[in-house]
């Protein structure tokens, strides 16, 4: 046995541009791993939007009314509608191969009462801003036209 591998590791030497083919060897590999975890991660997104979306929807829907509530109730604003951009693209690929979206708000949109008064503004940025984890560049607030 010892024998033959090394007849086999002679005749390897012996190959002309060993190492080109050894990196083409490496590189399909790598290519072939690279693209089967592609279609995977596809497959992954494509189920957790079909799937998963419901949970997402509920927590979107959850968390924007929990931002209108929350802002009704901040002194000055009297009724509050919000609006919340969510990027829904991170998908996460969890241990047991399943997929969890964690949708991320990017921008919020709010129209109250008290939107005019630029103290009430700034009191609803400032909460908004601390319960979505957004920067304060990325949320409006509008008075409620009459």
């Amino acid at each position: 046995m010892g024998n033959k591998i090394s007849e086999w590791l002679n005749k390897l030497k012996n190959v002309k541009h060993l190492q080109i083919i050894a990196c083409v060897a490496v590189m399909f590999t790598v290519l072939l791993v690279y693209f089967s975890c592609a279609s995977c991660s596809d497959n992954a997104t494509t189920t957790s939007l079909i799937d998963g979306d419901t949970a997402s929807t509920d927590y979107c829907t959850n968390m924007r009314a929990q931002v209108e509530k929350i802002v009704s109730q901040i002194s000055g604003v009297g009724s509050a509608s919000v609006v919340i951009n969510w990027d829904r693209s991170s998908v996460q690929t969890t241990f047991g191969g399943g997929a969890t979206e964690n949708p991320k708000a990017v921008g919020a949109l709010i129209v109250c009462d008290g939107g005019n008064n630029t103290k009430v503004k700034l009191d609803v940025i400032y909460a908004v801003s601390t319960l979505l984890d957004l920067s304060i560049e990325k949320i409006m607030v509008y008075p409620k036209s009459k």
